[in-house]
């Protein structure tokens, strides 16, 4: 069984919007909601809701009432959940939705809304959040042997308890036990989450020095005990009511329906902090802005309705606030933009210091909920006019006298107006020389008229020239034949995009653009920086994996049918070193220089592969490497013969030379240590007297007779270890 949690405030996500620009309309239907029970009703009868509308207007409006977020078994109970009344003037009508609960309807709390809107008028709709709550029923008759429980806090729906925010409520159950058996019980509250609450049971004694902490209360025939149940509301739950149910589990009796209501109420904390800050507070002829921040600190939903205005002049100012009202969700924070533009142009000061404008703001809660800080304070400085809209007061004041004074100065000794440059720019921050890019500048001259010579000049990070330096010479106000394809000049400003450097080798630039005027008095020329501009180099061939295809061989020698295999067993019957390699960037690559050495690190020749064709316009493999070599992405080679034979150690370099060589030598890359084994001897021929031997010979020897001569006859084979 589940129960909801009952709403007792207006439900604002269901409430329409409200635009702090448009006219606030007053709804002229008058509501008053009634039902026939106090809003709890047992299984098996009817609960009816009554809506009475009248209508207050001076024009006949059609009222549509229905229920709404109705629950899936209320929809069931209520046949009829909408209903139509047409109003005349001062006239009014009454809807009644009847509930039918069943027998079998199991104790719980359901919330729906009832809404009242008039489609056809431009009123917002009224929406009023009501709950239902299913009593036990009074008609289940329990046994005189079945166990009860009483809560001794007694709480009711018009005297619940009270619970103060971080705050708990304990409330003992005494659980009597009036069977003539051992029992245990638990309590279980299954509308509430864990968090909620806390159950503490006495502790169970086994024995002389143990103590158990007990998940149950266990009661001796005829005895009762007590279960302690703490609620503790987390900090961030809203303020309202609460009703959650109570079981009491019997474990001899478990189909006992043991059941009693707490009604709660987490009492409202109003903790709303405002902010007052200023953005811009100092204008002109725009509009000043300010920020006003608003901290929900307590537990209920705040609406804040905001009114700005300039306390001191009263209507001076334009106020515009972005939300008003303002809905705040407890713990969280919202902001209001508020824009104040002075309107009444001929109040602003002519000359002097700026005007104060005191602003005030003023906030409302709409449920009149208290406020700590209802009134914030502000300021506005709106500044005086610009000298150039002062200048012809001074000039009407001055007169005749004043005008010649000033055409004399105009053309006598007022310094000419020599070009500046407004910006400088790197059309790109980085470029790549693989690609033949060329670093392209830009820039903006301000009064262009008296320029005489333009230098650009790139360096690097240490400060060296790298690029440059371009100079352009101005003659008679036009442009060099050098900017004509990238430069636009007028009488104002000179502006030049995707002028060409000579940069164009890899490295870091840093440019400076330098201005030279064309003036006779000695100024020192200015001169702008661009960000530093990165052109990369071109990706140098990289040997990326280079070694042999086995780490060991075995001499051989040709034609050889006397070796013995097990003297071979171990190493791979290859009779050369060969060699394999992947080399990436390969279309970078001009040639591979292979060299081997012994293991005392003495030269013993090396390879070159040519990989530029004969026009020098592709790269292609070399005859020598095609029946090895694959050319894709990578460059992969297997398998590449070295006719190194002969037994002993040895090692190999593979050094790339690319086609575009890099500001440092690229160093060879080396195998491991590669080892030829020796070819153990071998008898090929082995003869006595001329024929092969046999295992065993018997030589007779006569007495006073010489020996006889043997004349033995043999052949070995061996590799170049074989002496």
């Amino acid at each position: 069984m589940s129960r909801g949690i009952t709403p007792s405030a207006f439900d604002s996500s269901s409430a329409p919007e409200v635009n702090a620009s448009a006219p606030v309309v007053s709804n002229p239907l008058a509501v008053i909601l009634s039902s026939s029970t106090r809003n709890s009703v047992e299984p098996g009868t009817t609960f009816t809701i009554g809506v009475t509308v009248s209508n207050r207007s001076g024009q006949s409006v059609i009222a549509q009432v229905f229920l709404d977020k109705l629950p899936t078994q209320l929809r069931q109970w209520c046949s009829v959940s909408q209903e139509y009344l047409a109003l005349a003037p001062g006239q009014s009508g009454e809807v009644i939705f009847p509930v039918r609960i069943p027998l079998e309807a199991l104790p719980e709390t359901y919330s729906y809304a009832v809404v009242v809107d008039a489609p056809d008028q431009d009123y917002p709709p009224r929406l009023y959040a009501q709950y239902l709550q299913i009593l036990p029923s009074s008609q289940e008759v329990s046994s005189e042997n079945d166990p009860t429980f009483v809560v001794q806090l007694p709480t009711t729906v018009a005297a619940p308890a009270a619970i103060q925010r971080g705050e708990s409520l304990p409330i003992q159950v005494m659980v009597y036990n009036r069977s003539d058996r051992v029992d245990r019980f638990r309590l279980r509250c299954p509308d509430l989450p864990p968090t909620w609450f806390r159950i503490d049971y006495p502790r169970d004694d086994e024995g002389v020095g143990l103590v158990l902490v007990a998940d149950s209360l266990r009661l001796n025939p005829k005895s009762q005990g007590q279960i302690l149940l703490t609620f503790h509301p987390p900090f961030e739950t809203k303020a309202g009511r609460f009703d959650p149910t109570i079981q009491l589990i019997s474990e001899n009796e478990p189909d006992l329906g043991l059941l009693d209501v707490i009604y709660l109420e987490l009492l409202p904390v109003y903790t709303l902090q405002p902010v007052f800050q200023t953005i811009v507070g100092r204008v002109g002829s725009q509009a000043g802005i300010f920020e006003i921040w608003l901290d929900n600190g307590g537990n209920t939903d705040r609406e804040i309705v905001v009114d700005a205005n300039d306390s001191e002049e009263g209507d001076l100012c334009t106020c515009t606030l972005s939300a008003n009202p303002v809905q705040v969700l407890p713990q969280m924070r919202r902001q209001v933009r508020l824009q104040v533009k002075p309107k009444k142009w001929w109040r602003r000061p002519w000359f002097g210091g700026a005007k104060v404008i005191n602003l005030r703001v003023v906030l409302r809660d709409r449920h009149e909920y208290p406020l700590p800080n209802s009134v914030l304070q502000g300021v506005l400085m709106w500044s005086p006019r610009p000298w150039w809209q002062v200048w012809p007061l001074i000039l009407l004041a001055l007169g005749t006298a004043g005008l010649v004074l000033y055409a004399l100065w105009w053309w006598l000794f007022k310094p000419p107006v020599l070009p500046s440059i407004a910006e400088f720019f790197a059309e790109d921050s980085q470029y790549a020389a693989a690609d033949g890019d060329i670093v392209r500048v830009g820039w903006t001259i301000a009064d262009p008229e008296r320029i005489r010579n333009l230098r650009l000049v790139g360096r690097s990070p240490d400060g060296m020239v790298i690029s440059g330096p371009l100079d352009y010479e101005f003659t008679e106000n036009e442009l060099p034949v050098g900017l004509q394809p990238f430069c636009l000049l007028d009488a104002d400003q000179l502006q030049c995009r995707n002028v060409q450097t000579d940069a164009r080798q890899p490295g870091t630039y840093t440019f400076e653009l330098i201005l030279t005027p064309d003036s006779r008095r000695r100024v020192s020329p200015p001169s702008s920086t661009s960000d530093p501009v990165v052109i990369d180099p071109i990706p140098q061939p990289m040997v990326s994996q280079f070694g042999p295809v086995d780490l060991v061989y075995q001499e051989t020698l040709p034609s050889n049918p006397f070796v013995s295999e097990s003297s071979a067993e171990g190493a791979p019957p290859a009779t050369e070193i060969t060699l394999q390699w992947m080399i990436e960037y390969p279309e970078n690559l001009r040639a591979l220089t292979l060299e081997g050495r012994t293991a005392d690190g003495t030269s013993i020749g090396q390879v070159n592969y040519n990989f530029v064709s004969s026009s020098g316009a592709s790269i292609e493999i070399p005859p020598a490497l095609q029946p090895y070599c694959t050319f894709t992405a990578i460059l992969e080679c297997v398998g590449v013969p070295t006719g190194i034979q002969q037994a002993g150690d040895y090692t190999f370099d593979l050094t790339t030379t690319p086609i575009f060589a890099g500001t440092e030598p690229i160093a060879p890359v080396p195998t491991d240590v590669i080892k030829i084994l020796p070819l153990p001897p071998a008898i090929a021929r082995f003869q006595v007297n001329g024929e092969n031997a046999q295992p065993k010979y018997l030589i007779p020897v006569d007495q006073g007779q010489p020996a006889p001569v043997v004349e033995l006859a043999w052949d070995v084979l061996g590799g170049s270890g074989t002496v």
